[in-house]
């Protein structure tokens, strides 16, 4: 290995929530860029990329033989002659697929949530990864490293309500999560799945029938309605609606009261004492 510098340091954590963090990488290069052998290079454990599209691959394969790689790949230090990749596993592959031995690198000092959040961000700008590979990430820093959903946002630069949504979809059913890895299902069409009372039948109808997010939406609403009128006109609340109510008063210790519309619903919470609304949110911002 060949180098012109030294490795970046901790340093590193300061660029997570930037937007381009790239940019300020390939800033550094001229005294941090160094040259690896192909076979010093090893995937990295934290790679939120699970798939690689065949076709973009080909393209990249050629555009490397053509020019090379024009970005360096972002790797840690295992050994001193071995290193893992964090950022730029698909240039790595595809050099190797064109023939290269040699391929440039930046060195950094990294942990493991580091390396997770640096691989979400490059992916992320290059909009690469699909919502489910992204998702999991997401919920990996929730899981493994015991962040909340707001550090998560701002680790990647993201909206708490667009990591919340896509969290959502890790609960869907495995057979759902590889149509969405196979492009076969948008994140969009999933997200009306969440709540279904019959997914399997909805999913069928989006891919049969081609609806918009819109169509499904409104499929799943008019399958959902959760009030009825019995017949004496009185209001009757849907069992699966009075059990979710029950779930929120025990984790929340507050009365609760769920009313849902064709438009959506409320949740409506009662404290009688401001200690009740203090120790409620404290619990809500551990969410």
């Amino acid at each position: 290995m060949s180098t012109t510098g030294t490795p970046l340091g901790k340093g590193l954590a300061a660029l997570l929530g930037d937007l381009d963090y790239t940019e300020e990488l390939t800033a550094a290069m001229g005294s941090q860029l160094a040259t690896a052998e192909i076979q010093q290079l090893q995937p990295g454990k934290m790679q939120p990329r699970q798939r690689f599209d065949s076709e973009n691959m080909a393209h990249l394969i050629e555009s490397i033989r053509q020019k090379g790689v024009l970005q360096p790949i972002l790797v840690r230090s295992l050994t001193e002659d071995s290193f893992e990749i964090i950022a730029g596993e698909r240039r790595w592959r595809a050099s190797k697929e064109a023939g290269l031995k040699n391929v440039p690198i930046i060195i950094v000092e990294c942990d493991d949530e580091e390396a997770l959040e640096v691989g979400l961000i490059e992916n992320l700008q290059r909009d690469d990864l699909n919502a489910i590979e992204e998702a999991e990430s997401l919920k990996k820093l929730v899981d493994d490293f015991g962040k909340t959903q707001e550090e998560v946002a701002l680790s990647v630069s993201k909206s708490r309500s667009y990591v919340a949504n896509l969290l959502r979809l890790t609960t869907l059913p495995d057979y759902v999560k590889d149509l969405i890895r196979n492009g076969k299902l948008s994140a969009g069409h999933a997200r009306t799945l969440i709540g279904s009372p019959n997914i399997e039948e909805l999913v069928q109808q989006i891919l049969n029938e081609k609806l918009s997010v819109r169509e499904a939406e409104t499929r799943r609403k008019e399958k959902t309605t959760r009030t009825q009128k019995n017949t004496l006109g009185q209001e009757t609340v849907d069992p699966d609606i009075i059990v979710v109510q029950e779930i929120i008063e025990g984790a929340l210790n507050l009365p609760t009261k769920i009313n849902i519309s064709k438009r959506g619903g409320q949740i409506k919470l009662s404290f009688d004492t401001y200690e009740q609304l203090d120790t409620l949110v404290s619990k809500l911002q551990t969410i």
